[in-house]
């Protein structure tokens, strides 16, 4: 198929055999952007670095390949270049086109944290869900494995998981929870099961001394104006004891019943729970099954019974590498993801905190070290920051230097490396990037076109960097 050329100025970048560091350059290279196809022409400096820490990943890899039996666990952990799911969602997309599809790997309920996710998968709850992200102080929060705790009170609370992707039907499910205990039952439905109500939520609110209606209104989120349209008042005062009917956005809650669901049977694992389904589904419902102070989830594993690749994606709208090592549990539970290739991309945050390339590589190695402790045979694989602004006209040149310090570390630290700073044409590259459509209107976000081509470009590099460790063979 036809690809678009772009001429992108670019920082030149002389990979030194003594230092693998990069020096400024004033060359101009041609760009391709997929429109969908794949042809053999060659990318310059589009490849892996250090593809020696890949090894065991491209032995297993090459293992099922051959056998067309068993998995292949990749687990991408980022910020939210990642957490939308269109760079990664590319790459699992071709990978298992390449290699087979083993399922759609770890899903996690982005929605009822209120926050954005993949499209892959579509959730939907009667209960009122809170949530507290990895970027925020410490608390008493069980943060895991998605990088995002997810808890309620609701003792009737139901969660329906429905694939909205023929392709990722599931036959097969891993459960993971902060105690891995069975603090829900999981199940499917013979008919509809509807938890979403239409009905607006009703509160009241008794009247202390003291309070005024604009307080009062920004306790619920709502207007002065609502509230007296919802109590007929024609003037703003109001009297201690009496009770006003407040508007809100929430519904009203939906009562299922427990009998409505056909309960599945489960097995307790080291840190999760595996639910052997016997069939190919789209659906399935968790419902609580004690009464509990709290209900947490911290996310699922959806599989298949092929063999092939399960790409698992984990992101955290500004997360940084310091963030992910704040919680214990985070690592416990990557562990059951039992992951052969870890993809690691960060870097933006910390260059918008213009943190210095020593400390950020400190942060680095701080994380990676915990990530072998948990998974000391999955091999590892970091990205550079892209390209970005700090604001109009202010390329963030800081990614640079953090990249830099990525390549220049990679044997120190055992893993390989992808230069997507540079594949992206530096600050240079910036203003080629935003005329095509690849940059967002925030200039530090990319758009669905930027990030498939991203997608595209590793993929691309890390074919190669297999295709050369099959040849040697």
């Amino acid at each position: 198929m036809k690809r678009n050329k772009i001429a992108v100025f670019v920082v030149g970048v002389l990979f030194h055999i003594s230092s693998f560091g990069q020096s400024q350059g004033n060359s101009t290279y041609e760009y391709d952007v997929y429109n969908g196809d794949q042809d053999n022409k060659e990318i310059i400096g589009n490849k892996i670095y250090y593809t020696e820490q890949l090894n065991t990943f491209f032995s297993k890899l090459q293992k099922v390949t051959r056998t067309k039996k068993g998995k292949i666990n990749i687990v991408h952990i980022g910020d939210s270049h990642i957490q939308a799911d269109f760079f990664s969602g590319r790459m699992r997309v071709l990978l298992q086109n390449k290699f087979g599809n083993g399922g759609l790997g770890f899903a996690f309920p982005y929605k009822l944290a209120k926050t954005n996710g993949n499209a892959l998968v579509r959730y939907s709850s009667n209960a009122e869900w809170n949530s507290y992200r990895n970027i925020y102080p410490v608390k008493e929060y069980n943060v895991g494995l998605s990088g995002i705790a997810l808890t309620t009170i609701d003792k009737n609370a139901v969660i329906e998981l429905s694939v909205r992707d023929a392709n990722y039907g599931f036959s097969r499910m891993k459960v993971f929870t902060p105690s891995n205990t069975k603090d829900f039952n999981v199940g499917t439905a013979s008919q509809s099961v509807f938890l979403e109500s239409s009905a607006p939520k009703k509160v009241s609110h008794q009247i202390k001394k003291g309070e005024s209606l604009t307080g009062i209104a920004n306790k619920y989120g709502a207007s002065v104006e609502s509230i007296k349209k919802a109590n007929n008042m024609k003037t703003n005062t109001i009297h201690a004891g009496k009770k006003l009917a407040i508007p809100t956005q929430q519904k009203e809650s939906v009562s299922v019943a427990n009998n409505m669901f056909n309960e599945l049977s489960g097995e307790k694992n080291d840190v999760f729970y595996t639910f052997e389904i016997g069939q190919e589904l789209d659906r399935i419902y968790f419902y609580s099954n004690k009464q509990a102070e709290a209900y947490d989830l911290n996310g699922v594993v959806l599989e298949n019974d092929k063999p092939g690749i399960l790409y698992h994606t984990i992101g955290v709208n500004g997360a940084k590498f310091s963030d992910y090592t704040k919680y214990d549990l985070f690592f416990k539970q990557l562990r059951g993801l039992e992951p052969d290739l870890v993809i690691v991309s960060m870097g933006t945050n910390e260059s918008f905190d213009r943190m210095d390339a020593k400390t950020f590589q400190s942060q680095v190695n701080a994380f990676l070290e915990k990530v072998k402790k948990v998974a000391p045979n999955a091999n590892v694989l970091v990205t550079t920051p892209p390209p970005s602004y700090f604001s109009k006209d202010n390329p963030n040149h800081i990614a640079g230097e953090l990249a830099n310090e990525l390549i220049i570390n990679g044997i120190s630290g055992k893993y390989a490396i992808w230069d997507l700073y540079y594949n992206l044409g530096g600050t240079l590259g910036l203003s080629s990037l935003r005329e095509n459509g690849m940059l967002s209107k925030d200039l530090v976000h990319y758009t669905v076109k930027g990030y498939e081509y991203t997608g595209d470009l590793f993929y691309e590099a890390l074919l190669e960097a297999y295709n050369q460790f099959v040849k040697q063979q």
